[in-house]
């Protein structure tokens, strides 16, 4: 799948299009922040917002959903790919909604039937991590309450991966990562300095993504080679 932003039109990619029409669904009931309703979602437009990612799938004709209830079989009926995102705090909304062990157990079996999940977390004192890794685990994932790379100020890291979608070098741009703690089946797509920081997962037919960082927001999505590692990520999620 093809991500064309406004922004970047001459940008050719080599991947080619989809065929039949995907559903991407996040989750939007885990992340509904009081305070922030917009932020991560594909609706809104500031830079904490999901818009330009929800353009560049609309510009190859994926459709979007969002999910607004605890997950379950049937919503998930339909869903190609889920994207869970930065489950609340209490300190970002009051009564937020952790990830019970009955969406685990659905979200377990879709992705073995076929399914790809892709788990964006974030880094300590700006995610959930408790619940949300009773569900990372389930497919030899942990986040680790940390914030990596380890330094003064915003904690940036630029950084290439020895997986397919970074072929040629492509470099991407993250902000304070949550690193990963990684067991079978999970394998690691990016290590920097001997500490991990992508995964992917392949479970039955289907596959999990891993990263501790929301990374494709729209204040940071056009940075570096993003737009190319998400598209290739995208791709291979979407067509395997």
């Amino acid at each position: 799948m093809l991500l064309r932003l406004p922004a970047l039109l001459l940008l050719t990619l080599a991947a080619a299009p989809l065929g039949a029409q995907a559903v991407v669904a996040l989750d939007g009931y885990h992340n509904a922040e009081r305070a922030m309703p917009e932020h991560y979602q594909w609706e809104g437009t500031t830079d904490g917002s999901f818009s330009k990612l929800a353009q560049g799938f609309r510009d190859h004709d994926v459709e979007l959903r969002t999910l607004r209830n605890r997950i379950d079989a049937a919503l998930l009926q339909g869903v190609n790919l889920l994207i869970v995102v930065d489950p609340d705090t209490p300190e970002e909304t009051p009564e937020p909604k952790y990830i019970e062990d009955a969406e685990i157990d659905a979200l377990a079996k879709w992705v073995n039937d076929g399914g790809r999940l892709v788990l964006l977390g974030n880094d300590k004192g700006h995610a959930e991590f408790t619940h949300f890794n009773r569900l990372a685990s389930r497919f030899g994932i942990q986040f680790l309450e940390e914030t990596f790379p380890k330094m003064s100020g915003k904690a940036i890291l630029e950084a290439t991966g020895s997986d397919a979608i970074f072929e040629g070098g492509l470099k991407a741009y993250l902000v304070e990562v949550a690193p990963l703690k990684l067991a079978a089946p999970a394998q690691s797509m990016m290590k920097v300095d001997g500490t991990d920081v992508m995964a992917l997962a392949h479970v039955g037919r289907g596959m999990v993504f891993a990263l501790g960082d929301p990374w494709l927001y729209n204040e940071y999505i056009e940075r570096n080679d993003n737009v190319k590692i998400a598209t290739n990520l995208f791709t291979m999620l979407l067509e395997q």
